[in-house]
């Protein structure tokens, strides 16, 4: 089941499956590739902005922390990692 990075909660590690590039400009398509955001890669999603918004986005991608704009994290389709032993 796919669920989209904007809407992950903080803290959960999750798998990227699925990336609109379309969604976005070309520089910030390469921005995010540059980072190491990519399909298969896994990230966790640390804080947002404020209480009253949800833009900014930091979020860890490998050992990098990186700030992305929840527009683009609303172009990115997560899952669930399993865990040891075949639960999600």
């Amino acid at each position: 089941m796919t669920a989209l990075l904007d809407k992950t909660p903080l803290g959960e590690t999750v798998r990227v499956a699925r990336i609109d590039w379309t969604a976005m400009s070309d520089d910030e398509g390469r921005r995010l590739r540059e980072f190491g955001l990519i399909e298969g890669c896994e990230v966790t999603p640390l804080h947002r902005g404020s209480i009253f918004s949800r833009d900014p986005l930091a979020l860890t991608v490998g050992r990098m922390k990186v700030i992305i704009r929840a527009r683009q994290a609303a172009a990115i389709e997560v899952e669930g990692i399993a865990s040891v032993g075949g639960a999600a």
